[in-house]
């Protein structure tokens, strides 16, 4: 009866050893299976050397660096216009005649009017078409409020005008060099500076921006017209030959800048890191990885626990 008994309880115990062994190499292959099926699939870059760059790009209009209105001296009625949108012109050349007074009973001498700069004629600021006629009735620049007849811009200098948010002009200087491309010619590789960064807000769009002014370096350009696109490309900062990694394999905590370590054969490591510039697709490693390391673009199932320093104990010699 005991050795029967004494059978029983061994041959329980081995079910139970059996048991627990089986689930937890059940638990273990699941848990194995897991991570077989999901680390392999989320996504992995490399730390390698190369440059990075942070850029400011912007679209503005070109137009003529210089542009003056062209007014009347006196108020009166337009007798002649001699100048017409597009034409050429050179300083002093006549463009137009006015006849003084409020009346034709008024006998005063004609008054010529000149041309202020050489370039090309153009319509006033928000008109059109032509802003003046002949028999037409003006306003003279002795009468306050004159009426604009006309403007000459030169187009021998170009610049290129933007507005900019307050966001963004606190990183740019005059006479930070640029690339300027007008959509309309492409192909012509044009260079710039910085000219002009207006230090007051301009509300008149809707929106608070900055006036920003390009230079072109390039002068007497054929076939560009005022209002044409332009697109800047200003280079801010740039490292050459640095150690850089794609931005998706960056992980933030808490002000904390980390990565997770690919360890071929061995869970993932996270690592601590120094970063220096990034931009929208790359960023600056200054330490915590070294070139060749793998990184996961996603946090993997299988991290390696932090290690936390063990307390060090003064030894026998240095009591």
């Amino acid at each position: 009866m005991k050795t029967t008994k004494k059978a029983l309880l061994k041959a329980l115990f081995y079910c139970a050893a059996a048991a627990a062994l089986g689930g937890g190499a059940w638990w273990g292959y699941r848990a194995y299976q897991r991570t077989l099926l999901v680390e392999p699939e989320i996504e992995k870059v490399s730390v390698a050397k190369g440059d990075i760059e942070i850029k400011f790009q912007d679209i503005g209009d070109v137009r003529p660096k210089n542009v003056l209105e062209v007014y009347s001296r006196v108020g009166g009625r337009m007798t002649a216009v001699l100048a017409n949108e597009g034409d050429i012109v050179k300083k002093g050349d006549k463009l137009a005649v006015v006849q003084p007074g409020q009346s034709d009973s008024d006998k005063y001498i004609p008054v010529d009017v000149l041309a202020p700069i050489g370039g090309t004629i153009m319509t006033c600021a928000g008109v059109e078409k032509s802003s003046v006629k002949i028999d037409q009735r003006i306003s003279g620049l002795a009468e306050g409020s004159p009426t604009c007849l006309m403007q000459v811009g030169d187009f021998s200098s170009l610049v290129v005008g933007l507005s900019v948010s307050e966001m963004e002009v606190t990183k740019l200087r005059v006479g930070l060099p640029v690339k300027v491309t007008i959509d309309a010619m492409a192909s012509l590789p044009l260079s710039g500076r910085i000219t002009l960064i207006s230090p007051k807000a301009d509300l008149s769009r809707g929106a608070k921006g900055f006036k920003v002014e390009i230079g072109i370096d390039q002068k007497n350009l054929p076939g560009v017209k005022s209002g044409m696109t332009s697109r800047i490309e200003a280079i801010m900062d740039a490292r050459r030959g640095t150690l850089i990694m794609p931005i998706s394999g960056l992980f933030e905590e808490r002000g904390r800048n980390f990565a997770y370590l690919y360890v071929p054969g061995a869970r993932a490591r996270r690592t601590d890191i120094k970063i220096g510039l990034r931009n929208e697709t790359h960023v600056e490693i200054l330490s915590g990885l070294k070139e060749g390391d793998v990184v996961y673009t996603d946090k993997p199932l299988n991290i390696e626990p932090d290690r936390k320093e063990e307390p060090s104990f003064p030894s026998a010699a240095g009591k």
